[in-house]
């Protein structure tokens, strides 16, 4: 995020982990996708950037990429559904459409049907994906994805980037979305565990206080 704790500008245009990257902060998310199992972003992340979530500038693995779409509309020709790639998971909810399934199954990804109530489940979500094998996962975006895993107290660790950059704008999008908390007191607490300035962009390491 920006120094104003913004993710994107209100445009939504020049999201902030492209140009604003350099070589090395790029190698650095990647050696972060490469040390977990599975990587997770909403449908919104990928309509807005359509990013592949692969390793490519560091020597490692490929994560499992997963995506909250609940209505299974996820445009086909999105780069995270080349599973040539990389193994990709869909989580719709359980009344999503079976054609807009049955396309994504024919393309060769894996559909997991979640119970929703307005959203997919996120905690029934993450058991099923335990039961698979899946221990360590990161989550990459966006704002409203972050707010549902904070909200439900599913995270043990956040990494923070602060580039050294001001976009302003009350509509631009920040770093966690939502409702948000009400007071202090139900607030998510962290405690730093690290702390260095790479090429410009300080980067924080918490882990969660539960």
């Amino acid at each position: 995020m920006t120094v104003d704790g913004k993710t994107a500008p209100a445009s939504r245009k020049g999201r902030l982990f492209t140009p604003m990257m350099s070589e090395e902060l790029v190698k650095r998310l990647h050696m972060l996708r490469a040390d977990v199992d599975a990587v997770l972003v909403g449908l919104g992340t990928v309509l807005e950037d359509d990013p592949k979530l692969t390793v490519r500038a560091v020597q490692g693995k490929n994560p499992i990429r997963i995506v909250l779409d609940s209505k299974a509309t996820i445009p086909l020709d999105s780069e995270v559904l080349d599973v040539g790639e990389a193994p990709t998971i869909v989580a719709v909810c359980d009344n999503a459409d079976a054609v807009r399934v049955d396309r994504l199954v024919w393309k060769g990804v894996e559909v997991i049907r979640c119970k929703c109530d307005g959203r997919i489940d996120l905690k029934l979500l993450l058991e099923e994906l335990y039961r698979r094998g899946i221990r360590r996962m990161l989550v990459e975006g966006g704002s409203e994805v972050r707010w549902g895993i904070i909200r439900e107290g599913l995270v043990d660790e956040v990494f923070i980037w602060i580039a050294p950059y001001i976009w302003g704008g009350r509509d631009a999008p920040t770093m966690v979305g939502g409702e948000g908390f009400q007071n202090i007191d139900s607030a998510f607490n962290l405690k730093l565990k690290n702390l260095e300035v790479v090429d410009g962009t300080v980067i924080l390491h918490y882990v969660a206080l539960k």
